[in-house]
C-alpha cells in the first residue's frame, strides 16, 4: 500500500483520562492540522481486521484471492473513508483521537506505515483516580462500565494501554508523551510534538494559548472538555493522594506497580 508521507492520518492514543483530549486540543491550533472529536470508529475498525487477519485468511486467499495487503488497504480505505467529510470540509491533514487507538497502534502501523502514531502516558494511580469518578455507562446494556467501578478493571486497562504504546518504542514514526511532562513543562512538549508532526515551530505560541480556541461543546463522547477547555496546569497531577482509599491504592499497585515502576512513576 502506498502513501505519501505527510498527508496520511495522524493517530493519538492513550489510557482514558490520560489527556488525549488536551491533545486534540493542541493539535486543532495548528492550521495544517484538524482533529475532530473521538469518533471511536477506528478502534472497532482495527479490532476488525485484526480478527478478520488473524481468523479469517486462509478462506480470503483460497476463494477470494485476497492476501494481508490487500486486506490491509481495504480497511485502511474504509478507515480514510470515515474521516474524508472532515478533512475535505477543512482542507487539513487528518488526525484522529481515541484513547483506544494505542490498543491497536500495532495494527495501525500495518494498515498505515507513514502514519504518525502519538501516544500520551499518566501515572496509573491517577487514571484510575480519574476512571472511578466517572459515570459512563455500557451503552448496550445501560450498566456502568466496570472501570468506572473497579479498581482493578481500570489498573488493568491502564497496564493494556501502556504496554501497547510501550510495545511502538522502537518505531521511528511513534512519539510517547509524558501527561507529567505536558503540565509541567508545555512549551518545551508541544514544540516536540509539532516537531515531530512537521508543523511549524511557531504554531506553538497558539498550542500554549489552547483554552481560547477550544470549543468545550464538541465531542460528545468527550468528558473532559470543560477541563480541556482551561489553561494547562498541574492540578490533576497526583490527585489519587486524595481519592484513591487504601484499599483501591493496594489494588492498584498488585496490578500496575511493576508498570508503575518501570515507567518512574515509583
Amino acid at each position: 500500500m502506498q502513501e505519501v508521507i505527510g498527508q496520511t492520518p495522524i493517530f493519538i492514543g492513550g489510557a482514558p483520562r490520560s489527556g488525549t483530549t488536551l491533545l486534540r486540543a493542541i493539535v486543532n491550533t495548528s492550521k495544517g492540522i484538524v482533529c475532530g472529536p473521538e469518533s471511536r470508529i477506528v478502534p472497532a475498525l482495527c479490532a476488525l481486521s485484526t480478527q478478520v487477519e488473524q481468523m479469517h485468511m486462509p478462506v480470503l486467499q483460497q476463494q477470494y484471492g485476497l492476501d494481508t495487503d490487500a486486506l490491509h488497504s481495504k480497511f485502511a480505505a474504509s478507515i480514510n473513508a470515515f474521516l474524508a467529510p472532515l478533512q475535505a470540509k477543512s482542507g487539513g491533514r487528518i488526525a484522529e483521537k481515541t484513547p483506544a487507538n494505542v490498543l491497536h497502534f500495532g495494527q495501525l502501523r500495518r494498515l498505515f506505515p507513514a502514519s504518525p502514531l502519538v501516544g500520551i502516558v499518566r501515572d496509573g494511580r491517577d487514571v484510575v483516580a480519574s476512571l472511578l469518578s466517572m459515570d459512563w455507562t455500557d451503552g448496550r446494556t445501560g450498566h456502568p462500565l466496570a472501570i468506572t467501578r473497579d479498581a482493578a478493571a481500570a489498573a488493568r486497562l491502564w497496564v493494556a494501554s501502556v504496554e501497547a504504546g510501550t510495545a511502538m518504542r522502537g518505531d521511528g514514526n511513534y512519539l510517547e508523551l509524558r501527561y507529567e511532562s505536558l503540565a509541567r513543562h508545555p512549551r518545551d512538549i508541544i514544540a516536540g510534538l509539532f516537531a515531530f508532526l512537521g508543523e511549524d515551530a511557531q504554531a506553538v505560541e497558539a498550542a500554549l494559548d489552547h483554552a481560547r480556541t477550544f470549543d468545550r461543546a464538541s465531542g460528545i463522547n468527550e468528558t473532559s472538555n470543560d477541563r480541556v477547555a482551561q489553561p494547562i496546569d498541574t492540578r490533576a497531577i497526583g490527585r489519587w493522594r486524595q481519592t484513591l482509599t487504601p484499599s483501591q491504592y493496594a489494588t492498584v499497585m498488585e496490578i500496575a506497580g511493576p508498570a508503575l515502576s518501570r515507567l518512574g512513576y515509583v
